[in-house]
């Protein structure tokens, strides 16, 4: 047997939609899995996301890639027969609708456990699938908002501003991530154990854990992040400072301060303001020459386009390309972590809507083309 992926031998099932779930199975799928997106017969609604290329989102041709598209009338019995036997031809089944949403529809975690007892079933939601809030519908900002990261973000700039949303909807790409753990996490228990399980990823949980140094300094000192700086601030040169074509981050911690004298050529600093002097005086490609001799970290604040023309950025890889039938040439990251057996790859773009109907339904379920074209007639699929 030849191994190209990590997940070549498990196949996920893909209900979901948007952010959250998509991104999750999107690094499930860069790592091999074999991963069935199923749609209603209209298409998805981040398919059009504006702008559109090829007649779709750049969230849809990056968050969908590496999947097989294919659509399903779900309020239709034939449509649900289908889904059920295709979560029984699976080892993952994934999906972030409203809750209730899967049970009423026949496909909840009672009904696919029917037809394949060790199913892993991950439900994504903003809040879980217990707990006062589990009905409330959500997105990503829902949760950067209830687990502090807006605020704890805003405080950065001042504590009596407004709270301030980072860019990137972080609300469903970390849980997405924490997604991906827990769901290897669910694949290696059955590997051991020949069990299935349920589980319940919570945008609202994640972000919570994902400030966790900040709670867990809160629940020992009773001190808000800013109140902490502001009690224990002395001279910074941690943070950004403003060059004549730019901005830079030093990253200079006080054990740091022989290195960073160096680098600057003086003798003494005693007050930031003297740093932020030295900064303005020189462009950015200077201070981070400078610094980095005297192995101080520091480096360019790039906007995405210089970022793309980073030499070492380029050197690693890290933008992929892929042809796509009606948008072209696709560029976005690929999977970003380097394995020597098995890495993760960019092998089929984004699928249009329903391009492979007739493949899943023929070659994985058995029916013939006349059966498929049948499904048409009826509005089973598109």
């Amino acid at each position: 047997m030849i191994i190209v992926g990590m997940l070549d031998d498990i196949r996920i099932l893909d209900f979901s939609h948007v952010y959250f779930g998509p991104y999750t199975t999107m690094v499930l799928g860069d790592m091999g899995a074999d991963v069935i997106k199923v749609e209603p017969p209209w298409g998805e609604v981040a398919r059009l996301y504006p702008p559109l290329f090829g007649g779709m989102s750049t969230v849809f041709l990056y968050l969908d890639r590496n999947k097989r598209g294919i659509t399903l009338n779900l309020k239709n019995p034939k449509a649900v027969e289908i889904a059920l036997t295709l979560a029984e031809k699976s080892d993952v089944v994934v999906e972030n609708f409203k809750r209730g949403t899967m049970d009423k529809l026949g496909l909840g975690y009672e009904d696919v456990r029917k037809v394949r007892p060790d199913i892993i079933y991950a439900s994504l939601s903003g809040f879980g699938l217990t707990g006062p809030y589990m009905s409330r519908p959500s997105f990503a900002p829902i949760a950067s908002a209830m687990s502090g990261w807006f605020r704890l973000t805003g405080d950065i700039a001042d504590p009596e501003g407004p709270p301030l949303r980072p860019s990137d909807w972080h609300g469903d790409l970390d849980p997405g991530l924490w997604g991906v753990i827990a769901i290897l996490g669910a694949i290696r228990h059955r590997d051991m154990t020949s069990e299935g399980q349920v589980v319940d990823v919570a945008q609202l949980d994640c972000m919570i854990a994902q400030t966790g140094v900040t709670v867990t300094r809160y629940t020992m000192s009773g001190e808000l992040p800013w109140q902490a700086s502001q009690k224990y601030m002395g001279l910074s040169t941690f943070g950004m400072f403003e060059a004549t074509d730019g901005w830079v981050y030093i990253a200079s911690d006080p054990h740091m301060m022989p290195r960073l004298l160096r680098g600057m050529g003086v003798e003494t600093l005693e007050k930031i303001e003297e740093l932020k002097e030295w900064v303005a005086s020189r462009n950015v490609r200077d201070i981070v020459e400078r610094l980095t001799a005297v192995s101080v970290p520091v480096a360019p604040v790039y906007q995405v386009d210089k970022m793309l023309e980073d030499p070492h950025v380029k050197a690693r890889g890290v933008i992929q390309s892929v042809e796509h039938p009606s948008a072209g040439t696709v560029k976005s990251p690929g999977f970003p972590v380097k394995l020597s057996k098995t890495p993760g790859t960019i092998r089929r773009a984004a699928p249009q809507l329903g391009q492979h109907n007739e493949e899943v339904l023929t070659q994985l379920l058995g029916y013939t083309r006349e059966q498929v074209a049948d499904l048409r007639k009826d509005g089973v699929i598109t």
